[in-house]
């Protein structure tokens, strides 16, 4: 194939014409002249030489027979030629219509075959250009549109994450329970493809020490053979001691760690990240997977850190509910002393009478057949009871007694310097007047009394121990109600 490129100027300037309003459906260059010729070679001229031929030799006289035969095959030869004009000229139309049919068809691939720089020519390399500049923008459409479909996949991703996380936030705010939050983190974690196998890991008491309080991930037989698994790994320790961030991949040096994943986890990278609460580590977040030659994206490693974050966060909150609830000492109903200070208190008056050699009682008083209250009457009578019954204890003990709510309907009264005597005395009046009392649901008398089970204890003689006390007076306790309820047992 002859292929001959034509200026862009020229190319320019021949195609021109075609966007005017010139009624010519050629252009005037070249094409037009051929056109003429062809047309006169093949029937113009031949028509005027046997013209010639008929008037000037056949006619008037047939003598030379050379002659004629002569001019016939002159003539034929000229019609011949014009012929191959006009073949010349049609063919490449032809050849050039169907090649723009198959490129409108689809077939970017195609090339015009251009054999001269006239206007078919022109119109071939045109043709040719324009079918390049197609290719080369569905070339760029696809590259656009791999592009945008992986960005809608991580925009989707992260509207699915960003989900995730205010649903951590929700169960955060409405005070759910730590080991829901952990499980939920770590079951969305585990929907991410690099993070196949997720752990949470909190410090033991032994150093460098590890347990793996709870773990998440696509393998469930690997999980349940993780849970409670101990590890000893100083590094883990180093890196929460200095709250640092560890990316095991295949970008960075393995070492101890990553022999720790393959023998521990069966993984191959993995991004630890150490859980802080009031400048203190409180665990360790591990996202790992087990991909050949994978390294984490900053992207990736961030999301790790807000997924971990919401996990300190929840931790944190669970601890400082449980300090709260140990320093809390007020029981909210009654408005007595807890259990958890009725306990504390008591051990220090027992040492403080041990030490001083002075007596120290103890009452415990539980409601008798309160549950079938509860049922019979409902909550809100029960809860109106057992204020009513803590107004009594109160009005009946001294300014040194200590009185609290130890269970749902049982109280405990921390008597110093009273001994099993006093202390009887106080339960049984306690008991009296509970028996007297007309309780009320509401603005309603209720239509039965209420009556309590005591038991006394006191120190030495049933306990040198705040906890032994409370386990005498508590065993009096259940003897009364096994003796018939409604009395004091020592």
């Amino acid at each position: 194939m002859d292929e001959r490129t034509v200026p862009k100027a020229e190319l320019t300037s021949r195609l021109a014409p075609i966007a005017s309003a010139s009624p010519r459906s050629l252009l005037p260059k070249g094409m037009r002249e051929k056109l003429i010729v062809a047309f006169s070679l093949m029937s113009v001229v031949p028509l005027l030489v046997l013209g010639y031929i008929l008037t000037n030799y056949v006619f008037p006289n047939l003598e030379s027979v050379w002659d004629l035969s002569i001019i016939v095959v002159l003539a034929i030869t000229i019609a011949f030629l014009g012929f191959l004009v006009a073949r010349n000229l049609v063919l490449p139309v032809v050849k050039l219509a169907s090649e723009a049919q198959a490129i409108a068809e689809g077939h970017l691939e195609r090339q015009v075959e251009v054999r001269a720089p006239d206007e078919i020519g022109t119109l071939g390399l045109a043709l040719n250009q324009i079918t390049s500049k197609v290719r080369e923008n569905m070339s760029q459409l696809r590259v656009y549109g791999e592009q945008t479909k992986h960005l809608n996949l991580e925009i989707n991703r992260r509207i699915l994450t960003f989900s995730h996380l205010l649903q951590v936030s929700n169960l955060i705010t409405q005070s759910a329970k730590v080991e829901e939050v952990i499980r939920f983190i770590l079951e969305k974690l585990s929907q991410l493809e690099e993070a196949e196998l997720n752990c949470l890991l909190e410090p033991a008491p032994e150093a460098n020490t590890f347990v793996i309080r709870s773990a998440m991930g696509v393998y469930p037989e690997q999980v349940q053979t993780l849970l409670k698994t101990r590890l000893t790994a100083p590094w883990l320790a180093k890196m929460l001691k200095e709250n640092q961030v560890l990316v095991i991949d295949g970008e960075a040096a393995k070492g101890h760690s990553g022999e720790l994943l393959q023998e521990l986890f069966g993984m191959s990278n993995a991004v630890c990240q150490p859980l802080v609460s009031i400048g203190q580590g409180i665990g360790i977040l591990i996202c790992a997977n087990r991909k050949p030659d994978f390294t984490y994206t900053e992207d990736a490693i961030d999301l790790y850190k807000v997924f971990a974050k919401q996990m300190a966060i929840a931790i944190e909150n669970d601890l400082l509910a449980k300090r709260a609830e140990e320093l809390k000492v007020i029981d909210e109903l009654t408005g007595l002393y807890n259990a958890s200070y009725m306990s504390s208190r008591l051990d220090e008056e027992v040492r403080r009478a041990i030490r001083y050699h002075r007596p120290c009682s103890l009452v415990v008083i539980n409601l008798d057949n309160f549950r079938q209250f509860t049922d019979l009457y409902g909550g809100l009578a029960a809860e109106g009871t057992l204020r009513q019954v803590s107004e009594i204890l109160k009005a009946k003990a001294s300014e040194v007694d200590r009185i609290g709510r130890t269970s749902a309907d049982e109280f405990a009264l921390v008597l110093p310097e009273r001994n099993k005597r006093e202390a009887i005395e106080l339960a049984e009046a306690i008991r009296r007047q509970i028996g007297e009392t007309a309780f009320k649901n509401g603005p309603k008398p209720l239509p039965c009394s209420i009556t309590v089970s005591g038991g006394v204890s006191e120190n030495p003689i049933d306990g040198a121990t705040g906890e032994e006390l409370f386990a005498k007076a508590l065993s009096s306790m259940k003897a009364a109600k096994l003796q018939g309820k409604n009395r004091v047992v020592a």
